[in-house]
């Protein structure tokens, strides 16, 4: 092995500067890169002299170290080179491929010796230029494999450069860097001295030595290393704002050293060069190398403990992210059908990073209250071809087809005019792939069905646009993420939240104009479909001034007549009498009565007194037709005779016919239809044909889903069409009502006392939820379900190899066989089982409650919405059925602990599932304050159950239980989520009504706690910064109209309730707080930025305006890196912001930050060429100052490839384009070095370029060029 690795040493070249591959497998799916530390070497640093050496703790030893320390021989003579060679052991090369065969493994170098000796000038770049070019070099490393997982393994210095790397990755999310901070998912950190070290005082006195003695030497990187020095404290304050992100996509491993430099007393060398306090993170897994912090990175053997411990972290890295990769292309697979989408639309590219664990929750966050809209789409009817084609034409539909802004067309129409079938035939023309590509969009669409929980509130809207996009657009995800860092994982249940996800997505540039089409709108619940048609009208409404960053959003919305008022004049109405409704409605009629007489092999005369007949009593009402050719289809009879009696014993309107066909319904079926309208009004999702025969047929007598089965029909489709005929239609085994016109009438009916239908089949809510309530109680109580369901199931991850359902009660059932009969091969006999031991608990639960719906036909249903109806039928309820709800909400037993873990993972997954839901806490959760007042009553409830009780009370919005508990005296100051009360958990979730209820007493909680209004469990922040930074306007005002409340609390950011309103970005929030006068406006964060810097980074052009009128306000305060909020808007590329500071008169436009970097550099570090030439016109003096290390805003703009800014500097006639940096390359040198063809062109075209210009290297622009044939072909014809 040894004579292998000492040849595999003599063909690979390491070298001292950049990047070095060791080992590159075609089928990597990681890089490992190393990255060395002071006095380091990427060869050396890693390689270990494996020969024979004195005693530890010798003199000898002690001597023979401190000699080769300073010892002008420290290289020694090639001849010593070849036996140090032949004896050491470089362990990323010869030993670490076998054990990571699939990783890509490479090292990385800088200069970071304290002095070369003889080795020439030391390079003076400090930590951040070292970053920088570490994390170009990655970048330009990783073109090819964009995406693929990256782990860090860094000594001592290298670490801290690692983690600035890190950081600067992260913040350009614009920029093809921004891959380096997505892609990594481990840092391995090897004696890092994250809070300096006190050795750096010794390294000191090296470096003086060597300086004495006439050598050139450098104090960055000693003088970085002293505790508490601002550079390190600065690197290390940023890097821990990812670490501490609530989801975080990597992690940290810590490797400590366990011995002094030597074992002598010599300089103190006998100790820790870097102390655990100063090698520590935080609380992340933390292992201890028995070495010292020169040789606990360097490892003799496989059998080193240090490299097994080192070598076993990275293998199990690469285990998780080969796992990962393959789960990804399993749900790729899964999902493929998913969603509908033209490639055009769909990203496929490889190129593309696969999502993280933290991007995949933010998805299933979306995904989990969001209805498939393709896949109800092609549950509707199709339009009859020929039909629609109308709307193409028509004025208004081309102004809104061909607009270029934002803007809404309305359409409406009354009951059965064909709205949504006209939505559903826009859906398929512009998703056609036809359109010319000036008119193309991206086009989400929404279809509002109050009959369906998850269709029918404006929630629900943004949160299927966004998914929509995300599906189209993956790496949009980055917007949603930052909702979940900022909010958290219940961002998806405020609407502000998911508003701003949807404006931000839609102003990316890369998506383009966007076409929304929401159909029935008026079926939306009232509150969120205000807050949703409100913020629409703003965003039309939004001045001009604006438009530049307004994203170009076309709405289309379709409601019925009455409800359009107030919100739009562009409003095209479907009118009955236009001839595009007749002419749509005749072919209608023509092409069904054509396949009524083909079918029937008809007699001539049928097919045109058909179309007459239907024609004349349309009364231009589809729905009606449909009705009625439903009839005539069903019909066996077929003679024109037939017929006649059928549509003349019609009548004309929809509630009469609705009424007709009610009166048809045969006396022995009544009972049974009066059920089925029951259940299907009153579901929460439309019913599968499946589940509908258990409901229909579940009673009090039954006890065993055998005896259930006895009494099911066993085909009750056939059953329900008899009974029901066209009002309702079925499709893909799911039941709907026909129209939501049926529903309404259904629910009218039951006010109408007089009308003899009334009584059987009025179908009021509250009854509607009761029958549902009874039935999903019943069939959830059944003997069956006595036996925990998972109980088996868990115990087989540590007991059995086996499958965890093999001996689970879910396979042992007899009942629904042929259920069961249908599940193949749900685990396969020779499996043992490496999956289940090793499995992640929440996806074995998953699997478990899959299998429990698919085999309990009627559980997914019961389980998720059993508490739903009986919260609505509470005060209805028969006794029995309330004793019922008590045995369910006890989850402490298996009948309630079954439903409850179903319930749990698919509505609450974010939060692990509580073990201590008793009858109270689940009443009180799900809102039956009949059951709570029962409860209440009893004396033997515990004191803690109450408190918790009242905190999930509070959180899910329930005004009547919160005032129950009140009343009964329980203390909504008990600390239960994440130490949130019941106050922070209503404000939260924005919940008015119980903010206000809470807030009704002073609130005292304890003299450590204060009161109530003012505590702050989450990182420092009150109830205040909750509302302000989610933008809750009238709980803001509720609070700060509280006499105990302190408004101007920071939380541990030193962020106040005023910062958060930024982040909130409503302008009435920030305005309720600015005038204030308990508010400071001046108030500084931990970075010593204020709250105009803020506002200006984020573009909030509104708020910026508001806040630079108000003349106390430091307008121009620089933070702690001296950057202002002008220099922040300026480096976000926010141009109006940027205009609007300027002309205020209160900014001092060229002034310099610490780095000596002015505005311009910072545009120009951006690519934002527009604010550059903006800068230009006034700060013309700025447009070429260097900043500390001599970099000048051309520098930056090279650095970051931004050829239009580029141009834009050089043509301003300010830039010396011949100016080098501290490297001594010019600008041509350095875009020719990177490969940029396209700046080498324009730096070519300037006047007095420099082409013959060398470096402190002596290198021209022409040799940086070596590796681009084409910048060298330029080049030399440009010479010539």
């Amino acid at each position: 092995m040894e004579h292998e690795a000492s040849s595999s040493k003599q063909k690979l070249r390491v070298s001292d500067i950049g990047l070095s591959v060791l080992h590159d497998p075609p089928d990597a799916i990681a890089d490992i890169v190393f990255v060395h530390g002071l006095q380091g070497h990427p060869r050396k640093t890693w390689t270990c002299e494996n020969r024979p050496v004195g005693p530890q703790g010798s003199r000898e030893a002690a001597d023979r170290g401190i000699k080769k320390l300073f010892s002008r021989r420290h290289k020694g003579s090639s001849r010593d080179g070849e036996k140090t060679e032949e004896y050491s052991v470089f362990w990323p090369l010869d030993l670490l491929p076998q054990e990571c065969a699939n990783a890509r493994i490479l090292t990385w170098g800088y200069d970071s010796k304290v002095s070369h000796f003889f080795g020439g000038a030391t390079n003076q770049s400090n930590i951040a230029a070292n970053a920088r070019n570490l994390l170009y070099a990655l970048n330009r490393g990783r073109q090819e494999c964009v995406g693929r997982k990256l782990i860090f393994v860094a000594h001592s210095l290298g670490g801290i450069i690692v983690k600035d790397v890190f950081y600067r990755a992260a913040i350009e999310d614009k920029s093809p860097v921004h891959d380096i901070f997505v892609s990594t998912v481990a840092i391995l950190f090897l004696g890092t001295p994250h809070r300096g070290s006190d050795k750096a005082g010794i390294g000191e006195i090296v470096r003086r030595i060597a300086s004495a003695s006439g050598f050139d030497t450098t104090d960055h990187h000693l003088r970085a290393l002293q505790i508490n020095s601002p550079e390190l404290e600065r690197i290390h304050e940023l890097f821990m704002k990812l670490y501490d992100e609530r989801e975080r996509h990597f992690k940290v491993l810590t490797f400590q050293e366990a011995k002094g430099i030597i074992g002598i007393n010599y300089l103190k060398m006998n100790e820790r060069v870097v102390e655990p306090f100063s090698s520590s993170i935080n609380n992340e897994p933390k292992h201890t190398i028995n070495a010292n912090h020169m040789s606990m990175c360097r490892f003799a053997n496989r059998d080193d403990e240090g490299y097994l411990q080192v070598s076993g972290e990275l293998q199990i890295l690469l285990v998780e992210i080969d796992k990962k990769n393959q789960d990804v292309l399993e749900k790729d697979r899964e999902g493929a059908n998913l969603e509908t989408a033209s490639e055009s639309q769909m990203t496929t590219s490889s190129t593309v990073p696969s999502l993280n664990d933290v991007e995949r929750k933010c998805v299933a966050v979306l995904a989990q209250n969001t209805s498939s809209a393709s896949e109800y789409k092609f549950a509707l009817p199709q339009p009859v071809e020929g039909t629609c084609q109308w709307i193409l034409s028509n004025v208004q539909y081309r102004e809104w087809y061909l607009r270029k802004e934002t803007c809404l067309l309305w359409i409406s129409g009354y009951p059965g005019s064909g709205k949504t079938t006209l939505s559903a035939y826009l859906l398929d023309y512009l998703s056609a792939g036809e359109l010319s590509p000036s008119s193309r969009t991206t086009l989400c669409y929404f279809f509002c069905d109050d009959k369906i929980d998850t269709q029918r509130d404006g929630l629900s809207i943004l949160r299927s646009l966004i998914h929509q996009l995300l599906v189209r657009r993956r790496l949009l995800i980055k917007y949603v993420k930052a909702a979940y860092n900022y909010a958290g994982p219940e961002f998806d249940q405020k609407f502000g939240q998911l508003w701003q996800i949807f404006i931000a997505i839609a102003s990316d540039k890369r998506v383009g104009p966007i076409s929304v089409i929401v159909d029935a709108i008026d079926e939306c619940e009232e509150t969120t479909r205000k807050r949703f048609l409100d913020d629409v009208q703003k965003l039309l409404h939004q001045p001009r001034s604006t438009k530049s960053k307004t994203p170009c959003i076309k709405f289309l919305f379709t409601s019925r007549p009455l409800f359009v008022r107030g919100y739009t004049t562009n409003l095209l109405q479907l009118d009955p009498s236009k001839d595009y409704v007749e002419q749509d409605l005749g072919l209608v009629i023509r092409t069904k009565v054509d396949g009524i007489v083909r079918r029937n092999q008809c007699k001539p005369d049928v097919k045109p007194y058909l179309e007459t007949a239907l024609y004349s009593k349309a009364d231009r009402t589809f729905l009606w037709v449909t009705l009625v050719l439903h009839l005539l289809e069903e019909s066996l009879r077929a003679t024109r005779k037939d017929f006649k009696l059928i549509i003349d014993a019609l009548p004309e309107t929809l509630t009469e016919t609705y009424q007709q066909f009610l009166y048809g319904i045969p006396k022995k079926s009544q009972q049974f239809a009066r059920k089925l309208l029951h259940f299907l009004v009153g579901s929460s999702r439309p019913l599968a044909l499946k589940e509908m025969r258990v409901l229909e047929a579940i009673n009090h007598d039954h006890h065993t889903l055998a005896a259930l089965e006895e009494d099911a029909q066993p085909y009750i489709q056939g059953v329900i069409e008899g009974v029901l005929g066209p009002l309702i239609r079925i499709w893909d085994s799911r039941i709907y009502l026909v129209h939501q016109s049926l529903k309404e009438y259904l629910i009218t009916l039951s006010t109408e006392i007089e009308n003899p239908l009334s009584g059987l089949y009025g179908v009021d809510p509250c009854n509607a939820s009761l029958c549902l309530a009874e039935a999903c109680v019943r069939y959830l109580l059944l003997d069956d379900f006595k036996q925990d369901l998972f109980a088996t199931g868990q115990a087989s991850t540590t007991d059995s190899p086996l499958s965890p359902l093999a001996d689970s009660p879910i396979l042992n059932s007899s009942t629904e066989a042929d259920e069961i009969g249908a599940i193949e091969n749900l685990w396969d006999a020779l499996d043992l089982g490496e999956d289940t031991m090793f499995k992640d608990p929440t996806a074995f639960e998953t699997e478990v409650c899959d299998t429990i719906g698919t085999l309990y036909t009627l559980f997914d249903y019961s389980a998720r919405h059993w508490a739903e109806h009986f919260s609505a039928a509470c005060s209805v309820s028969p006794p029995e059925l309330l004793e019922s709800a008590l045995i369910l909400s006890d989850t402490t037993s298996a009948r309630g602990s079954n439903w409850f873990r179903y319930y749990w993972l698919h509505t609450e997954a974010n939060l692990p599932g509580p073990q201590d839901f008793f009858p109270l806490l689940t009443a009180s959760y799900f809102g039956h304050p009949v059951s709570v007042k029962s409860l209440l009553s009893q004396s033997s409830h515990r004191s803690d159950i109450a408190e918790s009780s009242m905190y999930w009370a509070a959180r899910m919005g329930h005004l009547d239980v919160v005032d129950l508990l009140l009343r009964d005296e329980v203390n909504p100051d008990i600390k239960v989520v994440d130490g949130m009360n019941a106050l922070i958990a209503a404000v939260q979730f924005d919940h008015f009504d119980v903010v206000k209820r809470l807030l009704v007493d002073e609130g005292f909680i304890s003299e450590r706690d204060g009161y109530r209004v003012n505590y702050s469990p989450i990182g420092g922040r009150t109830p205040l910064s909750i509302a302000a930074g989610n933008g809750l306007v009238r709980v803001v005002r509720e609070l700060l109209r509280h006499h105990r409340i302190h408004p101007d609390l920071p939380d541990f950011d030193q962020w106040t309730p005023l910062f958060w309103s930024i982040g909130g970005k409503n302008l009435d929030v920030l305005q309720s707080l600015v005038t204030d006068p308990r508010v400071d406006v001046n108030h500084l964060d931990r970075s010593g930025r204020n709250i105009l810097s803020w506002a200006a980074s984020a573009g909030e052009l509104e708020l910026v305006r508001y806040l630079i009128s108000l003349p106390n306000l430091n307008a121009d305060e620089a933070d702690r890196a001296g950057r202002t909020a002008f220099s922040w808007a300026a480096g976000e590329g926010h141009l109006e912001v940027v205009l609007l500071l300027r002309r205020s008169r209160r900014i001092d436009i060229s002034r310099k930050d610490n780095n000596g970097r002015n505005a311009i550099s910072w545009a120009s570090s951006g690519g934002h060429h527009k604010v550059v030439g903006y800068l230009i016109k006034h700060d013309r003096r700025g447009v070429d100052e260097e900043d500390v290390d001599g970099w000048t805003p051309l520098a930056w703009a090279l650095f970051n490839r931004t050829p239009k800014t580029v141009q834009i500097l050089i043509d301003s006639g300010l830039v010396n384009v011949n100016k080098k940096d501290i490297m001594g390359r010019s600008a041509l040198a350095f875009a020719a070095g990177y490969g940029y063809l396209d700046v080498v062109q324009i730096l070519l075209k300037t006047v007095g370029i420099d082409v013959e210009s060398k470096d402190n290297d002596g290198r021209t622009p022409l040799s940086a060029a070596s590796r681009y044939p084409e910048i060298v072909e330029l080049l030399q014809n440009f010479k010539n």
